[in-house]
């Protein structure tokens, strides 16, 4: 296992060139009135380079193609970034350790950050109690769900979101949403979110037919499902139960046999996903999702990418309408998020959910993400740290590296920024 430098503070300086591996537009929005790790200056440049955008699938240049200069001269995460000419990431500056403070320095990065993001890694909660309201940033709206310790991802603790016995098979529910007194149901109104989190079969894959190793045969699971409203059900029906609900998406369904669709009962996409899970083992998964506000049923910018151990990075991206036209009396808007949102009753299942992290509104792309690769597509862990300010020359993190600060293998950190590009990565001394 490695072991952390001696020193607690350092400096790490290394010169790259920039690149991206994600091109995706983003429009301007409103900032919402809690936002707190943004620049001060307007959203009049957001791009991570002067050049051309690639395509999300191109591999661009990694850490290891860019001169790796170190400097470990003493310093502290205060001290001013210095002057850079190259667009990217060009120094580090503090303590590459776990939970403490850096400065990644740079140009490029774009002046928005994400505004409103929660984070849960389960490591407050006592084993076999429910799952409680306090998350490691952020709070539950309605926590649903059993801290569990059998087969944690990036700690001690998971969070059970299925079981035959204990949940009867069926999902949890466990409901996100951030408080918002002007909202229609009282949260906070949304048509652009990222959503990350890991979960793992210690059973059956869900549904009819299905064993540790095959999938079932129906439509048979619902992880994470984004809604308007506390029912993500048909229109027609959401109306008949009293409460005329809105959009739902679901990131991503099972609908049988190994075919997986980010689609909802009201959303209409043909999102369709290829063969990307991993049985028994752990799936580190993400969705960003935006609404084009001057154009809500057209083309959306959408991303999805899968990490899992031995298959490196699976991407797929989408850029069609997710919006019903015939229901356009539905704002084209979500308010909440549910986890652990709904399986089949069938077969002898048990499945955890560990490390979620979420951010929505404007944003909500961008973060920063230390991965085990030098390329990131072929990285099979990555770990996002909280931002505490975000610049286009300057964000302050609290770095995260939870199961990778044990790995023997070298760690990069890449910045995303709010149009979902990506940087080169640069390569963590420990």
């Amino acid at each position: 296992m490695r072991q952390p430098h001696p020193l607690s503070v350092l400096v790490f300086a290394t010169l790259i060139a920039c690149a991206t591996s994600c091109n995706e537009p983003s429009s301007d929005v409103d900032q919402p009135s809690d936002a707190g790790t943004t620049g001060d200056t307007a959203l009049s440049d957001t791009s991570s380079s002067d050049a051309d955008p690639i395509d999300p699938d191109t591999e661009g240049p990694t850490d290891a193609e860019a001169p790796d200069v170190h400097d470990t001269s003493p310093d502290t995460p205060d001290t001013e970034c210095p002057a850079t000419e190259v667009d990217g990431i060009s120094a580090l500056l503090g303590a590459a350790e776990e939970g403490h403070p850096l400065v990644i320095c740079g140009r490029g990065f774009g002046d928005l950050g994400p505004t409103t993001y929660f984070l849960d890694d389960f490591e407050s909660g006592r084993v076999g109690a429910p799952l409680g309201a306090g998350a490691t940033r952020g709070a539950w709206l309605d926590p649903r769900g059993t801290y569990v310790d059998d087969a944690a991802l990036s700690g001690t603790n998971a969070l059970l979101v299925a079981d035959r016995i204990e949940t009867e098979g069926r999902g949890v529910g466990a409901v996100l949403g951030f408080p918002d007194e002007q909202g229609d149901f009282g949260l906070k109104h949304f048509d652009e979110f990222f959503v990350h989190w890991s979960m793992r079969d210690l059973g059956d894959f869900p549904g009819n037919d299905s064993s540790p190793t095959a999938f079932s045969s129906d439509s048979s699971a619902k992880d994470v499902w984004v809604m308007y409203g506390d029912r993500g059900d048909n229109y027609d029906y959401s109306c008949s139960q009293g409460s005329c609900n809105g959009n739902d998406i679901v990131l991503a369904t099972h609908t049988g046999r190994g075919s997986f669709k980010i689609d909802g009962n009201t959303t209409n996409t043909s999102w369709w996903l290829g063969d990307y899970w991993a049985f028994q083992q752990w799936n580190t998964l993400s969705t960003y999702l935006k609404i084009n506000a001057d154009d809500p049923y057209g083309a959306v910018t959408g991303v999805f990418e899968h990490l899992t151990q031995g298959q490196g990075v699976y991407r797929d991206t989408y850029n069609e309408g997710v919006l019903r036209e015939d229901l356009t009396e539905i704002p084209p808007l979500w308010d909440r998020l549910k986890f652990g949102a709904w399986y089949r009753s069938a077969g002898d299942v048990r499945r955890v959910m560990d490390d979620i992290y979420v951010a929505v509104g404007p944003g909500a792309a961008a973060r920063v993400e230390v991965a085990n690769a030098a390329n990131f597509d072929e990285a099979t862990r990555v770990v996002i740290s909280p931002t505490t300010s975000w610049s286009r020359g300057r964000i302050e993190v609290d770095l995260r590296l939870a199961d990778l600060s044990s790995s023997d293998s070298d760690l990069y950190l890449f910045v995303v920024d709010a149009e979902h590009r990506r940087s080169a990565g640069v390569l963590l001394p420990r």
